[in-house]
């Protein structure tokens, strides 16, 4: 050995980067990937309360199983296990490199584990890296010549994540070709494992088939989405040094097929089929998926995590090219492989924010769970849509005593007295099937606290992201929880200054709305504006963006009127609208509409809505507010109060 040679590098470099990882989880507060992080953190930490958990379709049973001893130690915990076996793939990808002759072998560890969605996948407790840990374990097992081990290993894969199914063939194929015909049984031990395992428990020996956890049309996420995404963010998916690597994989790989040397004629042909046809192939089924809204995919790139130790290993062949460009040159290569390294750790670092960040939807939920956490001593009975809520509240997820999930708009009644509700726009809109006015109106529901960001943001839906939490009371509630929100909305608007105020009270005569006015019904004073079936839109305010004082700041409309119907709203629609158009139309629309909440007809109802706008386009733009009549029976309405208010500085 030389005396200036470091001996066995590829275990430094795997040692330094096991620790740079280490301490990048553990200054992570945030996750990629969203609230399944939590579902998933649950079902694997009270698995060992609950040991039917263990077994949950939705959880991947794989997953839960060898995770469970992690997440008892907490969500850190899980994302230690997480890098624990990221850095393990890096290893059997250093190790099948040299199986396959690629080389340099130690630069397959900073080519994975410095791909930018491998890295942040890393500090999560998603399945993606257990699913890309068992996929290279098994291709190391069969490029070292264990070809049972090998099949063992992958007929597991699908209970890392279901894509495995559509991976055995990769193996099976291998071992056809190696006429390895003892190893093919193996093939399905994983399945036959886990179906013994859980026929005593669903009562059901092909649980493992009847129990999918995805239907082909999912009743929430089944919108079809651009064939294309995964493609289009393979930027962001790979960072530009090792996509540039990958490409160039690919080409030397097809032209190394027609190569004089048949070894590597033969490794080339090894890699297409076991490495580069899988990819492509698990590419086309999201890409499809996707396209068709079918399974529930969304689009997400983070799926494509469990195949980028593959990956890994074409951009490790590509690297290849700067070798040959060497030639006998170890110093230069040397460079060449030094800077590549280099250029992978710098685009790592520059596509997403790492550490990572506790995301906006989180922040603002747990600004919610610390107040409630602050006002309530005990913690009473908390209903929630996010299951990020007994996290932050640190609280059994599955205990009815402490916490409890709530499904669909039926529910909502059945809240026990005193127990407390938090609702978000996220998963009580959609994935929950609540809407907010139907929580709004319950009378025995009494909002107590709203929690929004001071920039809004939409979430899934487009709706903007709040927090609404209410308590439920023994007896009606004399509040309207629409002017308890309009309190809390007036306690934020501290940071604003009033643009312009328009006031309808109808009592002074004017040309636009006196033939409409009546002395007969009104909410204050002695005038009302009556709208019969042939007016569909009421006075308003139709105010020019270039009469605000300035459009690079956050601009929040504040409307508020009372409305009379004497027959339900159901049969005499009306709404509430503010909207910012530009001349192709409206941009920015929301509304309250009366027929869908639980308004009653034949008296006075106070109506509120508040809106912080895009940002404006164009000083040519008009914001309008109205009300909207789509009705065919009389609509009185009366203190039509509207506010425009902008924001103090840009810093708030």
């Amino acid at each position: 050995m030389k005396p200036n040679k470091i001996p066995h590098p590829e275990s430094f470099i795997l040692a330094l980067v096991f620790v740079l990882l280490l301490v990048l989880s553990f200054f992570s507060q945030g996750y990629y990937g969203g609230t399944d992080n939590i579902n998933h953190y649950f079902l694997s930490r009270y698995s060992w309360t609950y040991p039917n958990l263990f077994l949950n379709p939705w959880g991947r049973p794989l997953y839960t199983i060898l995770s469970s001893p992690f997440a008892q130690f907490g969500f850190q915990g899980i994302k230690v296990f997480n890098v624990i076996l990221g850095t393990l793939s890096a290893w059997l990808l250093m190790k099948t490199a040299r199986e396959l002759k690629v080389k340099p072998s130690w630069l397959a560890i900073i080519i994975l584990c410095f791909t930018p969605l491998y890295m942040i996948m890393l500090f999560t407790a998603m399945t993606e890296i257990v699913f890309s840990f068992v996929f290279i374990c098994s291709l190391y097992l069969f490029f070292s010549k264990r070809f049972i081990a090998a099949a063992i290993v992958i007929s597991f894969l699908p209970f890392a994540r279901s894509e495995g199914y559509f991976m055995i063939p990769v193996i099976f194929l291998g071992l056809v070709l190696r006429r390895e015909w003892k190893a093919i049984p193996f093939l399905g031990l994983g399945f036959v494992v886990f179906s013994l395992l859980g026929a005593y428990q669903f009562k059901d020996l092909l649980w493992v088939i009847r129990n999918n956890p995805y239907p082909l049309i999912h009743p929430v996420y089944h919108t079809p989405g651009d064939f294309w995404v995964f493609i289009k963010k393979a930027d962001i998916t790979f960072g530009i040094p090792v996509l540039a690597l990958l490409c160039l994989g690919i080409i030397r790989l097809f032209t190394t097929l027609f190569s004089a040397d048949k070894e590597k004629r033969k490794n080339a042909f090894e890699i297409i089929l076991m490495f580069l046809i899988p990819v492509l192939g698990y590419y086309f089924f999201h890409s499809f998926m996707y396209s068709k809204g079918w399974a529930g995919s969304l689009g997400f790139i983070r799926v494509m995590a469990g195949i980028l130790p593959l990956t890994a290993l074409i951009a490790l062949y590509g690297s290849g090219v700067f070798s040959m460009l060497a030639a006998n040159r170890n110093w230069l290569r040397n460079v060449f492989m030094a800077l590549i390294a280099g250029l992978i750790i710098v685009f790592n670092f520059t596509t997403y924010k790492i550490p990572i960040p506790l995301g906006e939807e989180e922040t603002i939920l747990k600004k919610g769970t610390d107040w409630v956490k602050a006002s309530f001593h005990p913690i009473p009975l908390v209903l929630y849509n996010d299951f990020n809520v007994p996290y932050f509240l640190n609280t059994d997820p599955y205990s009815p005593q402490k916490s409890l999930q709530l499904w669909f708009t039926p529910s909502v009644k059945d809240i026990p007295m005193g127990a407390i509700y938090i609702w978000d726009s996220h998963f009580g809109a959609n994935e929950c099937k609540i809407p907010l006015d139907t929580v709004m109106c319950d009378p025995y529901l009494r909002l107590i606290r709203l929690i929004r960001p001071k920039k809004e943001f939409l979430t899934l839906g487009d709706y903007p992201y709040e927090v609404y939490i209410f308590r439920k009371n023994p007896i009606a509630s004399e509040f309207d929880n629409y002017f308890l929100t309009q309190t809390f909305i007036d306690e934020e608007d501290k940071d604003f200054t009033p643009v312009v105020r328009k006031v309808f009270d109808f009592e002074k005569a004017t040309p636009d709305v006196d033939a409409r006015v009546i002395n007969t019904n009104a909410a204050s004073g002695k005038q009302s504006f009556v709208m019969d079936g042939k007016t569909e839109f009421s006075p308003g305010l139709a105010f020019p963006c270039s009469d605000l004082p300035f459009t690079d700041r956050k601009i929040r409309v504040k409307a508020r009127v009372k409305l009379f119907s004497a027959v339900p709203f159901t049969a005499n629609a009306a709404a509430l609208v503010i909207s910012l158009e530009d001349k192709k139309g409206s941009y920015c629309y929301k509304g309250v509409f009366l027929d869908k909440g639980n308004y009653p007809s034949d008296k006075w109802n106070q109506i509120f809505l508040n809106v912080d706008l895009p940002r404006i386009k164009s000083k040519d733009d008009v914001i309008k507010v109205y009300v909207w009549h789509q009705g065919k029976s009389d609509l009185l309405i009366d203190d039509l109060i509207i506010d425009i208010l902008a924001l103090r500085s840009q810093e708030n």
